[in-house]
């Protein structure tokens, strides 16, 4: 009889080996030193950028953005200016869970990003925090939602840093902790009474509680306070505790001939600061506005932009179904424009040559035919253009210590290919050790191209730990080698060596390799890898329209965590 083959993948979000290797040898992390001695493991090397949207896009196709068309989690309108979020349907390519799927196996996704609305797979699919949460579609099944609420008590799909609470910082520590038993009971459900051959799960606390108490536990950082310290010293490390206590208790539920995988899509460390880049761009000739009052003209928008956020949470609450489609009826839209005005906030885009748009540092163009009002043409001005801003950026240096924070910058097809290139940025900023990051906002800049200080414009949530390209991955099975360190691992690599596991033909417009030095000498003699066409796939975009509440919930989220 042919053995039935399982793979068990666990995601710790923004987990990092810089943390969890000597956090094990002091015996802090039990269950994670017990799967290290047992398994290899390896830093997993993630995207350029290792932002959540494009790391995950990649991790679950096997594709180069090129070939998926995700860079951030935002993107300009075919046309336009105005911008808006990504969603399930702006993924180009099969998940892996839905190529398991259609061969017939069972699966079980959890909590993984940009997968709202969820994928109809055989199986069951639970939405991200992409997802609203509003209604009972960020489940499949949909009465999945209401078996959860019955059998394991109300799924919470994130928590929220509530500035207005007292003792606001213990208070979100204590809901991490929360999130994390809840995502944790909700998925011993799921494995223990659905059948399953691949199952997936994120643990998003890692990465939540490192954006804002990374300070606290790092000597070096240049905001780290002693006194603060000695309260919030330990958060992120008890957060890992409780991760660490939740896998050992998920393992419980598989057997010896079930593959663990643990990984995360991208690394952590400390934020020094933020970037203007349409600051900079505007000081060196790049960018203009219309006048000089453009601040002002942002601050009264936001102040629109706040009133509207208001009238959306009110329109939450209300339980007249009626009523709510009146109001919708009578502002349709009105979140998705205000993004779109507050982006492009009296800029000059006649004599505007570039601007920056995203996460982390992402520089467009301003080409004709591509933009409404470009003014570059293609070709030689084009890359004259590209050529003065990378010569330009790569010699920018931090005006205190002198010393330059720009690692490289990328014109897209030195990254990416694919079909969907055109969707990329023209130039990709790496900060040196991503130690810094740039926002998309137009209009909110001061004079200031540096900020050491960066708050969500929503809360007094403070943003000092972000993301980094040295991800994790941990594996362990019967048919995996024992106590082995690996590297060279990508994110684009899982997914075609999960496939190749389980026995499955993998597309051949796939990125990502399998990684054969894992797997013992016995299990990869044995076992051929097999191939198939690639085929495209796209999601039905009429299954994957977010409301304006949606919209305002999503956004909210993503600013709160300085991605906005």
């Amino acid at each position: 009889m042919k053995e039935k083959r399982r793979v068990f993948v666990i995601g710790l979000d923004g987990a990092t080996l810089d943390l969890i290797k000597p956090w094990v040898s002091g015996g802090k992390l039990p269950c994670l030193g017990k799967i290290l001695r047992e398994g290899v493991c390896g830093e997993l090397r993630s995207t350029i950028h290792p932002l959540t949207p494009q790391a995950w896009a990649s991790f679950l196709t096997g594709k180069n953005p090129g070939k998926h068309g995700i860079y951030d989690f935002i993107y300009r309108k075919k046309d336009s200016y105005d911008i808006t979020y990504q969603k399930s349907s702006s993924r180009h390519g099969e998940s892996i869970w839905k190529i398991i799927s259609d061969t017939g196996k069972k699966v079980g996704v959890v909590n993984i990003p940009l997968n709202y609305p969820p994928e109809k797979v055989n199986g069951f699919c639970i939405s991200w925090q992409d997802a609203s949460g509003a209604e009972n579609d960020y489940m499949y099944p949909r009465d999945l939602v209401n078996e959860i609420e019955r059998e394991v008590g109300k799924y919470l799909i994130t928590v929220e840093y509530k500035k207005k609470k007292k003792n606001v910082k213990a208070r979100y520590l204590k809901d991490l902790e929360m999130l994390i038993d809840n995502r944790a009971l909700t998925t011993e459900y799921l494995m223990t009474h659905k059948e399953w051959d691949f199952f997936i799960v994120l643990f998003s606390a890692t990465d939540l509680v490192q954006h804002t108490f990374w300070k606290y536990m790092d000597k070096n950082h240049p905001l780290y306070d002693e006194m603060e310290a000695k309260k919030y010293g330990d958060a992120i490390l008890n957060i890992y505790k409780k991760v660490d206590n939740s896998i050992e208790r998920l393992l419980k539920h598989i057997d010896d001939d079930t593959l663990l995988i643990i990984m995360s899509d991208h690394g952590a460390g400390p934020l020094y600061g933020e970037i203007r880049l349409n600051t900079w761009l505007r000081k060196n000739g790049f960018l203009f506005y219309r006048n000089r009052n453009r601040n002002l003209k942002f601050h009264y928008l936001i102040n629109i932009d706040s009133i509207v956020r208001s009238s959306w949470s009110l329109l939450r609450k209300l339980t007249s179904k009626k009523l709510r489609g009146l109001l919708k009826n009578m502002f349709p839209h009105i979140r998705e424009k205000l993004e779109g005005t507050l982006f492009s906030s009296n800029i000059d885009w006649k004599k505007t040559a570039a601007y920056s748009l995203g996460t982390y540092g992402n520089i467009f163009v301003n080409l004709k035919g591509r933009e409404p009002e470009g003014i570059v043409n293609s070709g030689l001005e084009y890359e004259q253009v590209r050529d003065k801003i990378i010569c330009l950026l790569e010699a920018l240096t931090h005006p205190q210590n002198g010393k330059r924070i720009v690692a490289k910058v990328y014109k897209r097809e030195e990254l990416y290919k694919g079909e969907f290139l055109g969707k990329a940025p023209d130039l990709i900023v790496q900060w040196r050790d991503y130690a810094y990051h740039s926002r998309q906002r137009f209009g909110e800049e001061s004079d200031k191209v540096f900020e050491t200080r960066l708050f969500s414009p929503l809360s007094d949530f403070e943003i000092n730990g972000f993301h980094r390209l040295n991800g994790m991955l941990i594996m362990k099975g019967k048919q995996i080698q024992r106590n082995m360190e690996i590297s060279g691992a990508n994110i684009l690599d899982l997914a075609p060596t999960i496939l190749y596991f389980m026995g499955i033909p993998i597309p051949d417009d796939m990125d990502g390799k399998v990684l054969l030095e894992v797997f013992d000498d016995r299990f990869s003699s044995n076992n051929k890898i097999q191939y198939r066409s690639g085929k495209k796939y796209s999601f039905d975009e009429k299954e994957a329209v977010y409301s304006q509440e949606d919209l305002k919930e999503i956004q909210k989220r993503l600013t709160e965590l300085g991605y906005l």
